[in-house]
């Protein structure tokens, strides 16, 4: 009797980028939950100005094209408002309570000057740029440290946005699944507390550690949690899940948008700023990135305050963009 042999099938090979880039999720996840201080001032030191650089170099070379000329203007003006807050803060000419409804004000009409091109496109989308400055303005008269506190943690979901915004299809859908997982399953986890209850049973749970010098936890709570929780346990648990969204964030611009880049992107025709070629960028913000970990190193907070002007420019110009994203797709 002669046997009918039948085709040998290979096994299946693991795609080896998403089992790399599993891993460094769960590292970061617990890393964030079992050292959230010394996570969240390392990865800031080290990557926080290769972030905003790597992002508004992206932003403007994808966006500058639709944005007309009056809508630049206006944006950079208050841009330029923010920073000089920021700058008064820093040398003690302003109060943190004016400093944060104030930029909180200038965050609102960043928005409202895309409105009118949001309104031109459909009722729906400036309904929703409408409903946005409602809700900041709302939170910035009855409880501005959470609202920033609030805005300042959902900075960190926007490469959702420009993923999205990029691609199409099944890219997309598949993108956006792995997204509600990294951007929004994980820090619920993280501050449901169960993740940190699991590490502290096995004595990996130390939040106070710290590899920079950069003060006690309590003194960096408030970047992500507003005051009334700092002495609560979940302070501590949205913390960490702020730390994870930070480190995802960092990993997303650094890692994933350069990818969508091509040599065209590069040009002087598509962006407003005549950034440098690719190998000569990289160069510069290892080489600038190097020497504000320096900084951090010798000052963490007078470096955290310095950053924290360059930064509040990448932070707030991603509102208006994503909103006008939605109204001018590239496409058209």
């Amino acid at each position: 009797m002669r046997l009918i042999s039948l085709p040998r099938t290979a096994p299946t090979k693991p795609n080896l980028s998403i089992v790399a880039a599993s891993a460094l999720i769960l590292a970061c996840a617990i890393a964030s939950v079992a050292l959230p201080l010394a996570t969240y001032t390392l990865t800031l030191a080290a990557f926080g100005l290769a972030h905003v650089l790597t992002e508004l170099r992206y932003v403007d070379a994808r966006f500058n094209q639709r944005t007309g000329r009056d809508l630049r203007f206006g944006i950079a003006q208050l841009l330029l408002i923010i920073v000089t807050l920021r700058t008064l803060l820093v040398i003690g000419f302003l109060s943190s309570s004016a400093w944060v409804i104030m930029e909180l004000t200038c965050v609102v009409t960043l928005i409202a000057l895309v409105v009118p091109v949001l309104a031109s496109k459909s009722r729906r989308l400036a309904g929703f740029g409408i409903s946005a400055i409602v809700a900041i303005t709302a939170g910035s008269i009855t409880a501005p440290a959470l609202t920033f506190a609030i805005l300042s943690v959902a900075h960190n979901i926007t490469p959702v946005g420009f993923i999205a915004e990029r691609l199409l299809g099944e890219k997309r859908r598949n993108a956006m699944i792995a997204c509600a997982i990294v951007f929004a399953a994980i820090p619920l986890l993280i501050v449901s507390g169960f993740p940190h209850k699991a590490l502290a049973s096995v004595s990996l749970v130390a939040p106070e550690a710290s590899l920079l010098n950069a003060g006690t936890l309590s003194d960096h709570l408030g970047q992500f949690v507003p005051p009334q929780l700092h002495s609560e346990p979940i302070g501590l648990h949205a913390f960490s899940a702020a730390v994870f969204l930070q480190c995802m964030h960092y990993v997303a611009v650094i890692g994933i948008l350069p990818r969508f880049d091509n040599t065209a992107t590069w040009g002087k025709p598509r962006a407003f700023l005549p950034w440098p070629n690719p190998k000569l960028f990289h160069i510069l913000i290892f080489i600038l990135g190097a020497l504000l970990f320096a900084g951090f190193a010798q000052s963490f907070r007078d470096a955290r305050s310095i950053y924290g002007i360059l930064a509040s420019i990448h932070a707030w110009l991603e509102l208006p963009i994503l909103l006008l994203a939605l109204g001018i797709p590239d496409r058209e």
